[in-house]
């Protein structure tokens, strides 16, 4: 009982969030536009988690697993700039889906291959862009704004991988490696909470 009551608050703050997430301020100057193309992605987990997720398992799959699969991200984020004009709001629940299956392999799999890191790159860049621009037409917004959202997204990618990187390098121990593991399965248990949350309240 008292989980519940803990998770309830937590679930309802995740999911209330999804309605400001992409009011953008018409008419700022282009550094305001960046901050808010940048908040988006800093400030909203269904954003954030799924990133992060992504940045463990591929540091767990090998010390130089990001420069071996961020161009596909890179061209999942391009992409997603153009899908996000024709997709609805359900895409955010698609990205938090991806974001459990990767935390969850990051999580359970001693080992990882290139293809599983390079599938989860290519559909978390994608889905990252188009749920930031859910709801607004194609290339309507400012391009600084679009800046942002790319900047954050590679910064929290890049942050997340080069954390489990480094632990990895600089302490030689089996428990660092678990470590890694243990934190992409607090990030899938929160995102599997928000799942929940989303599909009983569509």
């Amino acid at each position: 009982m008292r989980k519940a009551v803990l998770v309830s608050p937590l679930a309802a703050t995740f999911a209330a969030s999804r309605a400001e997430a992409h009011a953008f301020e018409i008419g700022a100057d282009y550094y305001s536009q960046f901050l808010e193309g940048a908040s988006v992605v800093f400030t909203y987990p269904s954003l954030l988690l799924p990133t992060l997720a992504l940045g463990i398992l591929l540091s767990l799959w090998r010390l130089d697993g990001l420069l071996r699969v961020w161009p596909l991200f890179l061209i999942g984020l391009a992409a997603g700039l153009v899908l996000g004009a024709f997709v609805g709001p359900a895409v955010s629940t698609v990205l938090t889906a991806v974001g459990v299956v990767t935390a969850a392999l990051a999580a359970v799999l001693g080992r990882h291959v290139w293809a599983e890191a390079a599938v989860l790159a290519l559909a978390t860049g994608l889905l990252v862009t188009s749920v930031s621009l859910e709801g607004h037409g194609l290339f309507e917004l400012g391009v600084f704004i679009y800046l942002g959202i790319l900047f954050a997204a590679n910064i929290a990618l890049a942050w997340s991988a080069a954390m489990v990187r480094l632990a990895l390098e600089q302490i030689d121990q089996p428990w660092v490696r678990i470590g890694g593991r243990v934190a992409a399965s607090w990030i899938g248990a929160i995102l599997v909470l928000m799942l929940a949350f989303a599909i009983a309240n569509p």
